[in-house]
């Protein structure tokens, strides 16, 4: 795993002294800890701890812990303790948290290594266990739930943003990885209102929706992510889906700053993450290829006469400051995404 860049870092900094945000003293307990999400977390989490003196500490939980090495100097790090073991076993903790982050679903091809029940287990069964942890606790600690925009009911294409009030899905099991992943996320997110209705959590069920920016992966079933890799393997940028699909991406400063935010609030409930400033995947596309100064490939044009597909943007969550990512312009955010692959690779 890549350290992040000082400057996105202190972007969430500069974020978190301005928004007031208190979380002097608190103790972290944090699955999926070497996740896209949690991974930011951690260094976010860290880097605040250094800027401000807070005392926080953290206890992080991953299956494979040698991917904190890379980044992390544990040695030196003291507050920060990381527990190799798999949240689908994992049942006692010992310690004293304030709040436990689930944010272990595999999602890439890697993670999920073949076996479409880990999707659905570690959320589920993951949540179960660290409920049980947070149940033991002297008092309730706040607990958030890394949930997705993918539980939602499929929305007409005329509704340009997903509201939080729109339903969620009724899923069956199934052998598809995006459905049972939609599933699993609406079970964890009934267990954790339910928790929080017998008042042994604070339960938030923070819906994240589309990122882009370091550690994003590449070659997977993120169009920005494939749009980077061509960007910086390739003669051109590939497009293989749908042009006309509608897209968001909020980048990833952004994302760890309200979700630092959310959890310094404490108030439990249903929240969105992401960026509603939603544009065709076409565009993004050819934002990518102006930044790389390569042409766009797309594979996929006769899609565009079909029906648009739903938009997949949320709407604002009023609640939560805007992030200080959204003053750089967009091109300026992929193109420090650029430097960074490239600098990393």
């Amino acid at each position: 795993m890549k350290s992040l860049p000082k400057a996105d870092l202190d972007l969430v900094a500069k974020y978190f002294q301005e928004n007031n945000i208190n979380l002097e003293k608190a103790s972290f307990l944090i699955s999926g800890v070497t996740g896209f999400v949690g991974s930011w977390l951690l260094d976010s989490l860290m880097h605040i701890n250094k800027e401000f003196g807070l005392k926080i500490e953290i206890t992080g939980i991953t299956r494979n812990a040698s991917k904190v090495d890379g980044w992390v100097d544990l040695a030196s790090a003291k507050n920060v303790h990381i527990i190799e073991s798999d949240i689908r076993t994992q049942k006692i903790i010992e310690g004293s948290f304030t709040h436990v982050v689930h944010a272990a679903t595999p999602t890439t091809t890697a993670t999920r290594a073949g076996d479409l029940g880990n999707v659905f287990e570690s959320s589920v069964i993951g949540a179960k266990n660290l409920l049980e942890i947070a149940k033991k606790q002297d008092v309730p600690p706040i607990f958030l739930h890394t949930s997705s925009g993918a539980i939602y009911e499929k929305s007409p294409s005329s509704l340009r943003h997903i509201p939080l009030s729109w339903p969620r899905q009724d899923l069956a099991p199934s052998d598809g990885v995006d459905s049972e992943y939609a599933r699993a996320k609406i079970e964890t997110e009934k267990l954790i209102e339910a928790a929080a209705i017998e008042g042994t959590v604070k339960g938030i069920n923070a819906r994240l929706f589309s990122f882009m920016g370091p550690r994003v992966p590449l070659q997977e079933h993120y169009s920005i992510g494939n749009f980077m890799y061509s960007g910086i393997y390739e003669d051109e940028i590939s497009l293989s889906v749908n042009p006309a699909t509608v897209r968001s991406y909020e980048y990833a400063a952004d994302m760890a700053s309200t979700l630092i935010y959310v959890l310094g609030l404490g108030q439990p409930g249903t929240f969105h993450i992401g960026s509603d400033k939603g544009y065709e995947l076409l565009h993004w596309a050819e934002l990518v290829g102006k930044v790389f100064s390569k042409p766009v490939k797309n594979l996929s044009a006769d899609l565009a006469k079909k029906p648009i597909t739903i938009p997949y943007v949320p709407e604002h969550d009023a609640r939560i400051p805007r992030g200080l990512g959204e003053s750089i312009l967009i091109e300026e955010q992929v193109a420090n995404w650029r430097d960074w692959l490239i600098e990393k690779r």
